[in-house]
């Protein structure tokens, strides 16, 4: 009886490891985020999107989860066409990373060097104002 259950267990960890490899062909490389790009922006702009978060939560809208996903959908809208409307507000900054997928970070390296934080912030900011 031992030996039959045994058996089973290693008659199945390969199915259910074939259906793990199958899932994981089928998940796109866009949809994972397996590139880190440390980012600069305004510890207001910060603040300002963690408390929208929270308040977001707070009324059973589980759209963004952290700031990260702000971020990426902003440069996401940003790379779609979204205009920038925005101004840069100069202030002290905070940095952080986060992890995007490769088509995010090649639009993200075209900028110049100089003006990544500017571009960032204000692709934050007009998208805040968009949603």
């Amino acid at each position: 009886m031992d030996l039959t259950a045994k058996r089973k267990k290693q008659q199945s960890a390969p199915a259910n490891l074939q259906e793990k490899e199958a899932l994981s062909v089928n998940a796109s490389s866009e949809d994972t985020f397996t590139h880190s790009i440390t980012i600069r922006y305004s510890t207001l702009l910060y603040t300002t999107l963690q408390n929208m978060i929270s308040a977001a939560h707070t009324a059973n809208d589980f759209t963004y989860t952290s700031v990260a996903d702000v971020v990426r959908a902003a440069l996401q809208a940003y790379k779609e066409g979204m205009e920038l409307s925005e101004p840069d507000e100069p202030s002290e900054k905070k940095q952080t990373s986060i992890r995007v997928n490769s088509v995010l970070l090649d639009f993200y390296k075209s900028w110049p060097n100089q003006m990544r934080t500017k571009i960032l912030e204000r692709a934050i900011r007009t998208y805040i104002k968009t949603m």
